[in-house]
């Protein structure tokens, strides 16, 4: 609730309350549909990652994101989300966005104690494909280890197009016993813009909505799911929501990279430049960003939403363990 109540003064004030972390550019895969990663890319120091989360607190963010490429080549990610979680007197959130191939008991148990919130682990196919790496079939025994161990919620998260749509209910049949929670984001092609379109797809977004209770632009989506662009909404890309790349430089988002500041020279003055609309809007199907947009742009929308999350959150666990599934069944 404290998070909430902070939160809400970044509706009206002129500071950032969102930031994604890169903190390697390297990855472990190399899913076809991914333009994000650099095979063999160094990871970041950690002090100079913490010196950037510094920056980041005075700037105002209240939400981190740590990814990559894999978030989990880093070998102190633990130690950058317990900095991340030691401002504000822990009251603001820390996620981790993975592929979960890396994951341990070792390093769940690191993160356990750093206060991770969140954990978001990229699964999109049943099986390897030639487009994704990310199988069920080859994480499935690390998800069962998650719901086991760990005490920071977790949420699966599929990339939505040609490759998986029609497995997509066996997909969420198989995991329904696991405590997790789910959602898909919409391939996009170059510069976030939507690369998929049809009715089948709107069946899917009907019957289980983008992410569990954060479906803030679920009209949007419908509409640009039958390639309707013309619904305006304003990106807070650059102001509200802030891309930091592994060299240290603010883009609006992971897929627009012409416009790059430097993060330690940012001052609340120079990112409300960014409060402006983006002639990147029209069609973008980035959903971290525009989960930010819409919530601080659309905020009566949008608080129930909101406070679900903080309630969720301040149960005395945030998810029990499970007993989990069987790797070997692979069976809904």
């Amino acid at each position: 609730m404290k998070f909430v109540l902070t939160g809400a003064k970044r509706v009206a004030d002129s500071r950032p309350m969102y930031a994604q972390v890169v903190v390697t550019d390297d990855c472990n895969l190399t899913c076809s549909y991914c333009d994000e990663y650099a095979p063999g890319a160094p990871v970041v120091p950690l002090e100079t990652l913490k010196a950037r989360i510094d920056k980041l607190d005075e700037l105002g963010v209240l939400v981190y994101d740590f990814l990559g490429g894999e978030t989990l080549l880093h070998p102190r990610i633990a130690e950058l989300v317990a900095h991340a979680k030691s401002k504000r007197g822990g009251s603001n959130l820390a996620t981790i966005i993975t592929n979960g191939f890396l994951l341990t008991k070792k390093n769940i148990a690191d993160l356990n104690s750093s206060g991770l919130d969140f954990m978001q682990v990229s699964v999109d196919t049943l099986r390897p494909t030639e487009w994704s790496d990310k199988s069920l079939k080859s994480v499935l025994p690390k998800l069962t280890l998650l719901a086991e161990t760990a005490k920071f919620q977790v949420e699966i998260q599929s990339v939505l197009n040609e490759e998986n749509l029609n497995n997509y209910d066996e997909f969420r049949a198989t995991l329904k016993d696991l405590p997790f929670a789910f959602g898909f984001s919409i391939m996009h092609g170059k510069g976030g813009k939507i690369a998929i379109q049809g009715e089948r797809y709107l069946g899917l977004l009907e019957k289980y909505g983008v992410f569990e209770g954060v479906n803030f632009y679920g009209e949007h989506l419908k509409e640009m799911l039958k390639g309707d662009f013309s619904r305006p909404w304003k990106c807070l890309a650059g102001f509200k929501f802030l891309y930091v790349t592994s060299a240290g430089a603010i883009q609006w988002c992971a897929q627009q990279r012409g416009v790059s500041r430097d993060l330690m020279t940012a001052t609340p003055e120079r990112l409300k430049a960014n409060d402006a609309h983006k002639s990147c809007e029209a069609g973008c199907a980035l959903g971290c960003v525009r989960m930010i947009s819409h919530t601080l742009g659309e905020p009566l929308k949008t608080c129930g939403a909101s406070l679900k999350l903080a309630i969720g959150m301040s149960s005395p666990k945030k998810r029990e363990p499970a007993a989990g599934i069987s790797s070997t069944e692979f069976i809904s």
